[in-house]
């Protein structure tokens, strides 16, 4: 059964955002599983990028911008800003204000809501969108 989690945070900082779209990025990478974050923009997803590479001092996430050109799909980061260019994944994070236009691209969608009026409206006619095509739909608040 595909699956769709919406991320609520708590804070509306735009750096607290990326950081946790970081972590999420982390966890699926850590995991073995191909990443998909689609942005609205290019300008996002370049600055989403740079966070990727310096995440941790530790360790680093590493990733492409558009378009999807991992040889192998384990282990792989790509931003895509541009609905066309979307493939399939193992886990997509919606990172945008859309709903995504093909739900089928991934086995696992995850939404980030950030906190404000307009975020939460747009999540929840999402969640309907998710609702009426059978998807199971969990709920965090971070």
């Amino acid at each position: 059964m595909k699956e769709v989690d919406f991320y609520i945070l708590s804070k509306n900082d735009k750096n607290y955002v990326n950081l946790f779209v970081c972590k999420l990025s982390e966890k699926a990478y850590n995991m073995s599983k191909s990443v998909i974050i689609f942005t609205s923009n290019k300008e996002k997803s370049v600055k989403l990028s740079e966070m990727l590479w310096s995440f941790k001092k530790e360790c680093f996430l590493p990733n492409e911008i558009e378009p999807f050109n991992c040889k192998n799909t384990k282990n792989c980061i790509s931003l895509i800003y541009k609905e066309s260019s979307l493939s399939m994944s193992d886990v997509l994070i919606n990172y945008s204000d859309v709903a995504l236009p093909e739900l089928n691209k991934a086995t696992r969608i995850l939404e980030i809501v950030q906190n404000n009026e307009i975020d939460k409206s747009k999540a929840r006619q999402k969640y309907i969108k998710y609702k009426k095509s059978d998807y199971q739909i969990r709920s965090h608040n971070i």
